[in-house]
């Protein structure tokens, strides 16, 4: 009887640990890790860094009958961000590589406002999720005032060509490696 009841104890303190990660606060590496081992992850959810600001973030399920996601800091060099706190969100759409990735932009009265929207795509490949923001376009009408003098001054527009900026911007995944897979796959092993 008493084994029973140890087994018993013994099983649903097994549990515990995956129900308290769903409700609790994950403000560090750590902890991040931690729910990735025990939770049965999604293909998108994990650990993602922004490269260019060196900020992690995990990205974990809030509602998976949306295919929402939150967005929750890990560790910046930021300090106007805390670890722990939701900086945006992911929502999926019909295509199931592309999401509508929103982030906050400004802090209000101590509260992370003013969400910025974007495209985001997942690339399971190269374990990426590349971000294409807005573009605005601003043309002239044709029927202008001295149009041959306005096709004159065109002539000598000037422009300069930055190969940088065509660079993608977005976010590369830290946890789970997208490479391990191809590891234990049988491709070759350096050592």
């Amino acid at each position: 009887m008493l084994s029973r009841l140890s087994l018993l104890l013994l099983f649903l303190f097994s549990l515990l640990p995956s129900m308290w990660m769903k409700g609790e606060k994950i403000s560090d590496m750590g902890r991040a890790l931690e729910y990735c081992h025990e939770a049965p992850l999604d293909r998108i959810e994990g650990i993602w860094e922004f490269p260019e600001d060196n900020t992690a973030v995990l990205i974990r399920l809030s509602d998976q009958r949306k295919r929402k996601y939150d967005l929750i800091v890990i560790t910046t060099p930021d300090c106007r961000l805390n670890p722990g706190e939701k900086i945006g969100e992911m929502t999926g759409s019909v295509d199931p590589d592309k999401f509508h990735l929103s982030l906050f932009t400004t802090r209000r009265d101590g509260l992370l406002s003013d969400p910025g929207n974007c495209m985001a795509i997942f690339n399971e490949n190269d374990g990426s999720l590349r971000v294409e923001k807005r573009k605005f376009k601003i043309s002239l009408r044709n029927a202008r005032y001295l149009p041959n003098f306005w096709k004159m001054l065109s002539i000598f527009r000037f422009s300069s060509d930055n190969p940088v900026e065509k660079l993608p911007t977005g976010l590369t995944r830290l946890f789970p490696n997208p490479y391990s897979d191809k590891i234990e796959k049988g491709f070759p092993k350096y050592l």
